[in-house]
C-alpha cells in the first residue's frame, strides 16, 4: 500500500512534469516549434522582396520591349540601340577604346591617394 502510494505521490507528478518539459522544449526549439517557425517567416519575406524585385524588373523589360515594337516605335531608344549595336557615333561624341578606358580606370585610385 505504501509503495503505490508514493508510486502515485511522487512517481507520477515528476513523470508528468517531465513529459510536460518535453512538450515546451518541443514547442519553443525543436524543428517545429516557435524558432522553425520565426526561421520560415523571415525567408518567406525575403523570398517575397525577391519576387517583388523580380516583378519591377520584368515591369521594366516589358516596358522596353514594347518602346522596342514595330508598331510603337521610339525614334530615341531605336538610334541608343543601332548606336550601341553598330558602333556608330554622331558628329561631336567623344568615343575611348576599352583599352583607354581600362587605362584611365586603373590610374584613377592612385591619383586619389
Amino acid at each position: 500500500m505504501l509503495r503505490s502510494r508514493f508510486l502515485f505521490d511522487a512517481v507520477f507528478p515528476a513523470l508528468v512534469m517531465c513529459w510536460a518539459a518535453v512538450l515546451v522544449y518541443s514547442a519553443i526549439a525543436s524543428d517545429t516549434g516557435y524558432h522553425a517557425l520565426f526561421t520560415l517567416e523571415a525567408e518567406v519575406q525575403a523570398k517575397a522582396a525577391e519576387v517583388e524585385a523580380l516583378r519591377a524588373r520584368r515591369r521594366a523589360l516589358e516596358k522596353r520591349a514594347d518602346l522596342l515594337n514595330s508598331r510603337s516605335l521610339d525614334p530615341d531608344l531605336a538610334d541608343e540601340r543601332i548606336r550601341a549595336i553598330l558602333g556608330y557615333t554622331r558628329p561631336g561624341d567623344t568615343v575611348l577604346s576599352r583599352r583607354e578606358l581600362d587605362r584611365i580606370l586603373e590610374a584613377a585610385p592612385a591619383a586619389e591617394d
